[in-house]
């Protein structure tokens, strides 16, 4: 009887601790379009659905109406927001291979120099000097060698992942 009792408590039991156990959940379905700095347009579209707790306020995604830096299309800059970006005249196309490289070289360092300080519209008016710096750059490729190409690209690269890292620790910060 001892055992019967026992057995009868248990299977009463297994419904309400499985629902105490039990949190209501909801699926957050979040969208994150990745554009063609040149154009605008969107060039990957990733789509990734998670299970929250009820109730949870799901993160924005990029397809929000806030803009970040990375969302802003970028257009050439002009020859004299170049000039007043590098501190001395600058025709971006008149720049030769070698004076391109260094063109990139002071670009980048400037980048690393002043990034601290800057806010979202320094970030865009950066990427708009090395958008015209890559226009040129597409022009003269064919007279760079394997090792200069190497070095812009990865001057790009840079500049991306520290445009990127600043925005993310933007976005922690805000939501903190």
């Amino acid at each position: 009887m001892n055992r019967f009792t026992l057995f009868l408590t248990l299977g009463l039991a297994l419904p309400l601790a499985a629902a105490a156990q039990t949190k209501p959940t909801q699926q957050v379905t979040e969208v994150t379009e990745e554009l063609d700095p040149k154009t605008g347009k969107v060039i990957r579209r990733t789509t990734r659905t998670t299970t929250v707790p009820a109730g949870t306020v799901a993160a924005p995604s990029s397809t929000s109406t806030t803009s970040t830096t990375a969302d802003v299309p970028v257009a050439p800059a002009s020859d004299a927001v170049i000039s007043d970006y590098f501190r001395e005249k600058t025709v971006v196309s008149k720049l030769s291979a070698s004076e391109l490289l260094s063109a990139y070289s002071r670009f980048i360092e400037k980048v690393r120099a002043d990034r601290q300080g800057w806010q979202t519209a320094d970030w865009a008016n950066a990427a708009n000097v090395l958008s015209s710096l890559n226009g040129r750059y597409s022009q003269l490729r064919d007279s760079f060698s394997l090792d200069d190409k190497v070095t812009i690209r990865s001057q790009q690269a840079e500049f991306q992942a520290l445009r990127t890292a600043r925005q993310i620790s933007k976005d922690v910060s805000d939501k903190l």
